[in-house]
């Protein structure tokens, strides 16, 4: 058997160099270098990998152009640059929805995105990034192009959070007003019912004729917000908690579950209101 072995030369030199070459990786592996065989070999796989990778690549870019992973769908990269394109998109619809809007309205509007809103205070607030060098105040009206959101709460700098009215805990009233057939009906928004997902319009006279798909908006006698903003339609009249008077479930105009860009309304009538009475104020505490 060994005088045939030996007899096959290129046998022979093929066993032995696999044999040095197990041994040389046995005596380096707990090295931190390679020995010459072992760079040799990684060498010549590598080199052999991109003789190879260079024909692939030519012949996928042939046949279509997407790069095709091994096991069947597109790569990462592919993907990340679809998903881009799909936020940009949706971004610029965003952008051009809030420009038409501010373009046929009158109204003095300070542009905004939305950069944060807390999971456990979902329906709560939101956190916008302009600020009180932008020339946003407390208490000032949020929208988007579908209708009212909320008001500002508080304002840094820089930012501000926005209390939403689908907030159902301590939200202050918004004097609001159905636009009824001959004159319009008052009340307050006040809660929200997350249930039914509808705003709750009390206060409202009980001799009111009100119908379903009447629109109800902000009325000009609120103090911080101006007159006519959307906030949203009757869908169901009910009587009120002490039976002297009704409440409205009113179906939201603005859909409170994506909120990319906001508006916060400049209204310059309304800003004067509040600075007069903080001016009376004032006078109260020094004694005036």
């Amino acid at each position: 058997m060994f005088m045939r072995l030996f007899a096959n030369r290129r046998l022979f030199v093929t066993l032995l160099a696999v044999i040095l070459l197990v041994v040389s990786i046995g005596l380096t592996r707990e090295r931190g270098g390679l020995t010459w065989a072992e760079a040799g070999l990684k060498n010549a796989g590598a080199w052999l990998s991109g003789w190879l990778a260079t024909p692939s690549q030519a012949v996928a870019d042939w046949f279509g152009g997407d790069v095709v992973a091994g096991d069947g769908s597109e790569s990462d990269r592919i993907l990340q640059l679809k998903a881009e394109v799909a936020r940009l998109k949706q971004e610029n619809d965003n952008l051009k929805e809030v420009a038409g809007y501010d373009k046929e309205d009158k109204r003095s509007y300070i542009t905004a995105k939305t950069v944060a809103r807390s999971p456990d205070r979902w329906n709560d607030r939101v956190v916008i990034d302009r600020g009180k060098d932008d020339g946003v105040k407390k208490g000032m009206p949020v929208i988007t192009e579908e209708g009212l959101i909320g008001r500002v709460s508080a304002a840094t700098d820089h930012m501000a959070d926005v209390q939403l009215m689908t907030d159902s805990g301590s939200t202050p009233g918004i004097a609001a007003q159905v636009q009824a057939k001959g004159k319009n009906v008052f009340g307050l928004i006040e809660g929200y019912d997350a249930k039914k997902k509808r705003l709750l319009l009390k206060k409202v006279p009980d001799g009111a004729e009100l119908k379903k798909g009447q629109l109800v908006v902000t009325s000009g006698l609120s103090d911080l917000f101006p007159g006519d903003l959307l906030i949203g339609t009757v869908d169901e009249v009910t009587r009120g908690e002490f039976g002297v008077d009704r409440m409205v479930y009113v179906k939201p105009a603005a859909r409170f579950e994506q909120l990319h860009y906001v508006m916060v309304v400049r209204d310059p009538a309304k800003i004067h209101v509040e600075e007069h009475r903080k001016e009376l104020n004032k006078r109260k505490g020094g004694g005036d």
